[in-house]
């Protein structure tokens, strides 16, 4: 079945994108905050599953947007490197050592799309990503 939503202007597809990433980018804070505070294990695989579920949402949401054509091929490649990233955030949540659980999260954020991001946030005119916006 063929979309009949119509394409975004840049505009609106800027709105739509901090719209999907601000979920994941909040998820993905908590849990380095967490690392970072020294929390218990299951709270880390709790915040991980967190970032697993926000990460695959930000990905049907991206795949399912009509974005403006100038940044299509950036969209693909966030998407591609998304996907990478969610079977580490699958293993983080399954961590049995707070080692194992990080050394996911490093392999998880080798895959973090920020240049595909960054070449999104500057096509729709959006200012560069800032971790203190979410929490950071």
């Amino acid at each position: 079945m063929e979309s009949t939503q119509a394409v975004l202007s840049t505009e609106q597809a800027a709105a739509r994108y901090l719209a999907i990433v601000e979920p994941y980018n909040r998820a993905l804070e908590r849990l380095e905050q967490a690392v970072n505070a020294g929390q218990p294990l299951s709270t880390l695989n709790a915040l991980a599953a967190e970032t697993a579920t926000a990460n695959e949402r930000h990905l049907r949401e991206l795949e399912s947007t009509r974005w403006p054509p100038e940044v299509d091929a950036a969209v693909a490649r966030l998407v591609d490197d998304s996907k990478q990233a969610q079977r580490y955030w699958h293993q983080a949540q399954r961590a049995d050592t707070r080692q194992d659980l990080i050394d996911a999260v490093i392999s998880a954020a080798e895959h973090d799309g920020g240049q595909a991001a960054a070449t999104i946030r500057g096509l729709l005119g959006l200012d560069d990503y800032d971790e203190g916006t979410y929490g950071g």
